[in-house]
């Protein structure tokens, strides 16, 4: 193998693994709705997926209109539910998320 084709494939093992991760962290989100795996996700998540790949990531979400919710069996310090939220941009791609208590 020519040592100019090593770190594309690096890249693409690189990047296949990083699918792998994520797709472990939803299917076990799916299972236990836990807050270590959600975390896991929201930090793994790609910029400008859309929401039927997050659909198909973490679940049926409950649909905001503008932004998904999952959420985990548990409350934040204020009393609120804790969970992530992804917002959906006008083209129907996710353009922010973030984990935290949800006080709306």
């Amino acid at each position: 193998m020519s040592m100019r084709l090593l770190p594309i494939l690096m890249l693409l093992l690189t990047g296949c693994s990083a699918e792998q991760d994520i797709q472990a962290w939803g299917r076990q989100y799916r299972q236990q709705q836990d807050y270590q795996s959600l975390k896991q996700v929201v930090a793994r998540f790609p910029a400008g997926a859309d929401t039927a790949y997050l659909s198909r990531l973490l679940g049926d979400p409950i649909n905001m209109g503008f932004d998904y919710h999952y959420l985990v069996d548990s409350t934040g310090p204020d009393g609120c539910p804790v969970g992530a939220v992804f917002h959906i941009s006008p083209e129907g791609t996710i353009d922010h998320w973030w984990l935290d208590q949800i006080c709306e």
